[in-house]
């Protein structure tokens, strides 16, 4: 059986087509078997035009939270208050710096020198 990726909206909508491709490739459309993934391309279709739309929404709400604070108050509203992680916030396009302080906190803790330790058996 097929895997259907439902991690993300693009995922949801990719898993839809998938679904209408396999339900079509059955050899009897009047089977269980072909009802059934198309009665899923379509739930899976319908899902990912209701996930847009929340999608859109939410882009706009964070677009407007991009403007209306400034970056330290702005990372404290992701980060503290909606738990999200550093990555997460970089991949909405926020380039925060405190996003890249834990980053450098890192290598000055690394060790400078060879970055691979080499083992002799």
């Amino acid at each position: 059986m097929t895997n259907y990726d439902l991690t993300s909206i693009g995922a949801v909508s990719a898993s839809a087509k998938l679904a209408h491709i396999r339900a079509n490739q059955e050899l009897e459309q009047s089977s269980y078997n072909a009802a059934w993934l198309h009665g899923y391309a379509d739930a899976l279709t319908n899902v990912a035009d209701a996930l847009e739309h929340q999608q859109e929404l939410m882009d706009s709400i964070i677009g407007c939270m991009g403007e209306q604070y400034d970056s330290a108050e702005l990372y404290d509203i992701l980060h503290n208050a909606l738990a999200m992680s550093d990555e997460d916030i970089l991949s909405l396009g926020f380039d925060l710096p405190q996003c890249h302080e834990y980053d450098a906190e890192i290598s000055r803790k690394r060790p400078k020198g060879r970055k691979f330790a080499l083992y002799e058996r």
